[in-house]
């Protein structure tokens, strides 16, 4: 009896879906509606939409980065992240949560701008001279060269946050000359390997996981590239952040032990002793913290980021093109073939109506004046 019941409401929805569907069809042949243009953005405003959104995710995460960098120090080995978080507060207040922020969100603001520019740069390269099919592969290379290009200015900013996170430097001020002093500019660049090894595959796989993955969101929801809203754009940042953070967190320990602890010839000696003293979990010291950090950061940057541009894509297109969002199709066409239908002020002859014509159209109310009632 049940199985007859679950066989009829089955067949039922089936009916009921491809009615729908039709019904759909149709409507769609009658009416569609056409995504308004958008211009092409230069590189100076993707540059400008990647530093804000860079900076807006690190201000609101930072105190989840103090953490991390205190547990994966010497001082914090062993601490779990509230241990971490009550002797970050008993020694520093507040206050001490954010230490590091000033010239981090400076350096990572300047280098979401050159990561984002480079790589919706090297986006249109590829789009253009790689076959389709190696398309979603290539993404990973453009992330990697992306970073390359914003490392020049994130390492400094990076090593200054991270030693004004442990108290090695006292202020920004105080703190450059003191480098500079004892170790020369390259200090500036301590553990610059360790960086490069930690976000150039962070990169890669941020922005490559993030935009294979929204592609395939789209393609579930039968949507095209470049139609996906915010919860798309969201739910992608945040699985690739939480993948990515996770699988670099070896390699973001060693780079903090670099930059601020000595006694390591380079990264690879970083890591064996890294390795001898801690095992192999001592790699993953901060990882939950990362994690904690990076997931939440990377769905609020990249949906900023995203909606940014697609902002700025729609300013500054003429007005006159959103007449032409909503194309009729089918059905009694009034302008002959030379001409659309006259209710969008054109003629016959493809000239425009009288003005009176669209006049009467016009809302009487201030409020929407300039509006045409269709």
């Amino acid at each position: 009896m049940v199985s007859s019941i679950t066989k009829i409401i089955t067949l039922y929805l089936a009916l009921l879906a491809t009615t729908v569907d039709a019904r759909a069809s149709k409507n769609k042949a009658a009416v569609e509606v056409v995504a308004p243009p958008k211009r092409e953005l230069s590189g100076s405003e993707m540059a400008a939409a990647g530093a804000f959104a860079t900076a807006f995710g690190v201000v609101i995460m930072h105190p989840v980065d103090t953490i991390k960098t205190l547990q994966q120090s010497a001082e914090g080995a062993g601490l779990n992240m509230i241990q971490a978080s009550s002797r970050i507060m008993k020694n520093g207040g507040m206050g001490a949560m954010y230490s590091g922020l000033g010239p981090y969100v400076t350096a990572d603001g300047m280098a979401g701008a050159l990561k984002f520019a480079s790589y919706e740069y090297l986006k249109k390269v590829i789009k253009d001279k790689v076959p389709e099919e190696h398309y979603g592969k290539a993404l990973y290379i453009a992330g990697a060269a992306a970073f390359l290009a914003s490392s020049v200015v994130l390492v400094p900013g990076e090593l200054l946050k991270q030693r004004l996170q442990m108290g090695q430097i006292s202020s920004v001020r105080s703190g450059i000359p003191q480098i500079l002093k004892s170790e020369g500019i390259l200090g500036l660049y301590a553990g610059y390997s360790g960086v490069c090894l930690r976000d150039v595959p962070y990169t890669m796989m941020e922005l490559g996981i993030y935009d294979n993955l929204k592609d395939m969101i789209l393609k579930v929801k039968g949507k095209s590239s470049g139609d996906g809203d915010q919860w798309d754009d969201l739910l992608a940042a945040a699985v690739s952040g939480g993948i990515t953070g996770f699988l670099t967190a070896p390699l973001d320990n060693i780079k903090t032990k670099l930059m601020l602890e000595k006694g390591y010839s380079g990264f690879f000696d970083c890591l064996a002793k890294t390795v001898k003293t801690g095992g192999m979990g001592g790699l993953f010291a901060g990882s939950a913290a990362r994690v904690a950090w990076l997931m939440p950061f990377t769905a609020i940057y990249l949906p900023v980021y995203e909606i940014l541009k697609r902002k700025m894509e729609m300013t500054g297109v003429p007005s006159a093109a959103a007449t032409g969002a909503l194309a009729v199709k089918g059905g009694a066409q009034l302008g002959g073939q030379g001409g659309a239908n006259p209710i969008f002020g054109v003629g016959r002859q493809g000239g425009r109506r009288p003005a009176p014509v669209m006049k009467s159209l016009k809302m009487k109310s201030t409020r929407f004046a300039g509006s045409a009632c269709f």
